[in-house]
């Protein structure tokens, strides 16, 4: 169910997990305007324990060779999170949730009068959460839990991230969104072992949610 680690190990590394966990999420709470910034304390402990252990690239998810081969197995859900969820959710909300499409551009850390900028942010952006909530979190978490349950938890801390003050209705159809999305990056990521391949469709999901907001 993941790598092999000794007793002592395996006790170590849970509770360092854990702890980086509840920390990003504790300042998250404190300096919510720093969201961003906070959101890559999960990134800077895995680059410090990778030069501590000596890991390869590969053992921490990044794969770029196969990352062709990983993309083409898993060319329908890449597809069905990256334009048909997006897609649906943006012509819903615009018949039936007034005020939706206002609500996620206030919490995007873009400006989308710019679009070269915003795609930028994008490209930037999702390759980061990538690294954090599958490369660290759901891959950390499959070592002592059902992939599953993996995939679970790192999906709602990746909804929990991305919250933002509004009416109900509006903030739930937002964070229920960006679970689905999650869970679905997260399939990926466990079926391919491979950042990339999550990557490629959280990429496409923000650029066609993008282009949908602009357009």
């Amino acid at each position: 169910m993941g790598e092999k680690v000794s007793a002592c190990e395996n006790k170590e590394s849970l509770t360092e997990t854990i702890a980086v966990i509840a920390v990003t999420a504790a300042v998250f709470i404190a300096f919510n305007k720093y969201r961003s910034t906070v959101a890559a304390l999960p990134a800077i402990y895995m680059l410090i324990k990778k030069g501590i252990k000596h890991q390869s690239w590969k053992e921490l998810g990044f794969d770029f060779k196969k990352m062709p081969t990983d993309i083409r197995k898993n060319v329908f859900l890449i597809l069905l999170v990256g334009v048909v969820i997006p897609s649906l959710t943006f012509l819903f909300a615009e018949k039936v949730v007034p005020g939706f499409t206002e609500h996620v551009k206030s919490r995007l850390p873009m400006d989308l009068n710019g679009i070269l900028p915003a795609v930028i942010t994008a490209f930037v952006g999702t390759f980061v959460e990538e690294i954090i909530f599958r490369g660290f979190i759901q891959r950390r978490l499959e070592m002592y839990i059902k992939p599953v349950l993996a995939i679970t938890a790192a999906s709602l801390l990746f909804s929990f991230m991305h919250f933002s003050s509004g009416s109900f209705i509006i903030v739930a159809l937002d964070i229920v969104g960006i679970f689905v999305d999650g869970i679905i990056y997260g399939v990926i990521f466990t079926r391919t072992k491979n950042i990339f391949a999550s990557w490629t469709g959280h990429l496409l999901s923000d650029l066609v949610g993008i282009a949908l907001l602009i357009f």
